[in-house]
């Protein structure tokens, strides 16, 4: 049995392998932005090489290069991300079964089990995206999709549901819902397609693609891209804020009113314990290396050049925003103009990684 002091030494032990795993996304933060800013220095100077060329064919193979660059820099940042994900796993085993020293009768492991290998990852081309662009749900599908979500809703909730989900700015289930695939999401985070298709995207003959909406921005998106996998996945969240906020239009009003306090625009955060959403109930893909902004950066750029026409884009892999995510939730968004109702805009899951997003609790 341990002695009083022996049991200090047990839990200072523990302690320091709980501190080392605290101190892995700082030391991720940096290591990656040593990774960005070195990628970003090398292929500065081989873009300001390729402006200087006279040469067209040099120039493409300048930004060829700079681009190669990039995607390996992004190779490195998810290296970084698998290997710190194995540490903390085995950090926390140890922490664990060191805690469990100073239990009585406490048998030590004679093993720690390995964590489970990264799902893996994919890279598509902008052909793959361009047949995926004739292969998107059409209106009857979506006004199907939308049906079937709508009748999850308690009865006296469902004519409200109906109204939101089919309002004309509304696209919660068209971009979110359960009706799209899986190589829907890839080409969306991977090549800017709108799974709604509602926003452009053109495949040119140079090898580059363009994503535009009407504003003449490309289609929003970041380094992750999901939906919900059921119809009942889908409805939880609004099903959670409609029982918050009231069956009828006027009581939404109402209560957006007073989240809002004077603002037009409004994002509603649920918890997974607010919704019920569980790991089942979301689908996504998220490009790996990604869990820093250091590494979101990096692996934006390396997009930009793909989309450019200048070569493969940074890969993606399936990712649980659920069990996985720092900070997941569902997000509902509202808008209004004065003195018409309140609308509805989208819907969608999300890991808030590093609190950033401005939005109000249910």
């Amino acid at each position: 049995m341990q002695g009083e002091g022996g049991d200090d030494g047990v839990r200072h032990a523990a302690e320091s392998l709980r501190a080392a795993l605290d101190s892995l996304p700082g030391l991720a933060e940096h290591l990656d932005g040593a990774v960005r800013a070195r990628v970003d220095a090398t292929t500065g100077a081989v873009e300001a090489a390729a402006a200087g060329s006279p040469s067209a064919e040099l120039r493409r193979s300048l930004l060829g290069t700079a681009h190669e660059i990039r995607l390996l820099g992004t190779h490195m940042t998810a290296t970084r991300e698998d290997t710190f994900a194995e540490v903390a796993h085995v950090l926390a085993q140890h922490a664990d079964e060191i805690d469990a020293l100073l239990r009585p009768g406490a048998v030590p492991a004679t093993s720690i089990p390995l964590p489970p290998a990264p799902t893996p990852s994919v890279q598509t081309t902008a052909e793959d995206a361009a047949a995926m662009q004739q292969q998107l749900p059409d209106a009857a599908a979506q006004r199907r999709a939308i049906n079937q979500v709508v009748a999850q809703f308690p009865p006296k909730l469902q004519h409200l549901a109906r109204t939101l989900l089919l309002g004309h700015s509304s696209h919660a289930v068209e971009r979110h819902g359960h009706h799209l695939r899986r190589e829907h999401q890839i080409a969306r985070v991977q090549w800017l397609l709108d799974p709604a298709g509602v926003d452009g995207w053109r495949l040119n003959p140079d090898g580059s693609a363009e994503s535009w909406r009407a504003n003449g921005k490309p289609h929003g998106v970041g380094t992750t891209a999901g939906n919900y996998t059921s119809p009942a996945a889908a409805a939880k969240p609004l099903i959670a804020l409609l029982l918050a906020a009231g069956r009828t239009q006027a009581a939404l009003d109402t209560y957006l009113d007073g989240k809002a306090r004077g603002d037009t625009f409004i994002s509603i955060f649920l918890r997974p314990a607010d919704t019920g959403i569980t790991a089942e109930d979301v689908f996504a893909v998220r490009g790996p290396g990604t869990d820093t902004g250091p590494g979101e950066e990096l692996w934006l750029d390396a997009r930009d050049g793909s989309m450019a026409g200048h070569g493969r884009p940074p890969q993606v892999r399936d990712h649980d925003l659920v069990s996985s995510g720092r900070h997941p939730g569902s997000v509902i968004i509202f808008a209004k103009k004065p003195p018409r109702p309140w609308r509805l805009i989208t819907g969608y899951f999300l890991d808030d990684r590093a609190n950033e997003m401005s939005y109000t609790e249910l």
